[in-house]
């Protein structure tokens, strides 16, 4: 899955920060300075060795079979434990009070499963900048952006 983001920075690594845009960030400036939203950088790789300056914008690869892992691990895996707990419980009681305390200690040791998992694997494959946009393609992404799945910057 292809993405346009946005250099925020460079690392000693030789890794690159960057950021997801959000062209409409101005219409919903009061309500992310409420909740004191930021925009969160992540690394990418840069095997080309593209030049690159602070807000140049590039578009970068996501692995679609790491994103379908991550969302399995961080969502689905947590739920069927809490479902495992809580039918291992129902085995022994009837209470529900207790099966529901078991379902939660279930869903807790998934997330805790996951985060455990992900502290010795490390974080994994980070995304590979394919290119550097041209003005034209930020222009085309920064005017529409909104979802019609018809230009290059929504689809």
């Amino acid at each position: 899955m292809i993405q346009p983001t946005i250099v925020e920075g460079f690392q000693p690594d030789h890794t690159v920060l960057v950021r997801y845009p959000n062209p409409k960030a101005e219409k919903s400036q009061t309500s992310r300075s409420f909740w004191n939203v930021k925009e969160r950088t992540f690394p990418a790789e840069n095997p080309e060795n593209f030049a690159l300056e602070k807000g140049d914008m590039v578009e970068i690869l996501v692995d679609p079979m790491d994103s379908i892992k991550a969302a399995f691990m961080i969502f689905i895996l947590p739920l069927i434990v809490f479902l495992a707990f809580y039918g291992a419980a129902s085995l022994f009681t009837s209470v529900e009070g207790l099966l529901y305390l078991a379902g939660v200690i279930g869903l807790c040791a998934g997330l805790g499963f996951n985060g455990v998992l992900r502290k010795l694997k490390g974080p994994g494959r980070l995304p590979v900048i394919q290119k550097k946009m041209t003005p034209e393609g930020m222009k085309e992404f920064m005017k529409c952006h909104d979802a019609c799945k018809a230009c290059k910057g929504c689809g």
